[in-house]
């Protein structure tokens, strides 16, 4: 009983500190589980939310992508009005030039018919001539008032995007190469070549020494070159290579 008591005695009291340790943990695992049942509590909460937050967000994209399909309906419809309208004021203005070059060659035709009244009324030959010459003179004045250029003159060089080669010709006076005689007048709208001249073309001065055999020097080889841009044949000259 005494050594029970001795022993009791002897034994060492908790310290002070301990009992506060233990208590922070329990208070710390207390508020732990009270965070989690509050997080568990609110998590319902917060899928609504953002389930909210995604659907605002899907209503907004939705209407951004109608309002931008309308636009783009809109400039299509735009488009296709402008395209319509353009084409109809390009053919107007086809239609306005055509009527201007008719009324400028109502005066040619009318010129033509007082021409043929005075013919049947016996005026004299000279001055029908006199009259057709005035009435090619308007016509020619006509067409180029609107934008017809007549070129090819006897002596220019051989041009194949100018000319087209009916024949080769040996000329005393025209170099070769270069237009020999004109056949037809070639005809430019506003530049552009719409009915190209038909010509004969110089071969050069007529050889002497017919038959003569000689070495081909870098003349010829130029020459053969033109022949074949020009669509001739060497061995045809003054002969026609169309009909």
């Amino acid at each position: 009983m005494d050594q029970h008591n001795h022993d009791h005695k002897h034994e060492k009291p908790d310290h002070p500190h301990a009992h506060d340790h233990h208590a922070g943990e329990s208070r710390a695992d207390a508020a732990k589980a009270h965070n989690q049942c509050a997080d568990s509590a609110t998590a319902p909460q917060k899928a609504v939310e953002q389930q909210k937050k995604d659907h605002e967000k899907m209503e907004e994209l939705e209407s951004k992508l109608a309002s931008a399909n309308d636009k783009y309906l809109r400039l299509m419809a735009e488009f296709d009005n402008f395209k319509r309208r353009t084409a109809k004021e390009y053919q107007q203005l086809i239609e306005q030039a055509n009527e201007k070059l008719i009324k400028d060659l109502l005066d040619v035709r009318e010129g033509f018919e007082r021409a043929f009244k005075a013919e049947k009324e016996g005026t004299d030959l000279q001055s029908f001539v006199d009259g057709m010459k005035m009435i090619f003179s308007k016509l020619d004045s006509v067409l180029h008032k609107h934008g017809l250029e007549v070129y090819c003159e006897a002596g220019q060089e051989f041009d194949p995007q100018l000319h087209d080669a009916m024949m080769k010709s040996a000329s005393d006076k025209i170099p070769e190469h270069h237009v020999a005689e004109v056949l037809e007048k070639g005809y430019k709208l506003k530049g552009k070549v719409i009915k190209h001249s038909r010509v004969i073309v110089s071969s050069g001065k007529p050889s002497l020494a017919v038959g003569a055999q000689s070495a081909p020097s870098g003349d010829d080889e130029a020459k053969s070159a033109f022949e074949a841009e020009a669509g001739l044949d060497a061995d045809t000259d003054a002969e026609p290579t169309c009909p």
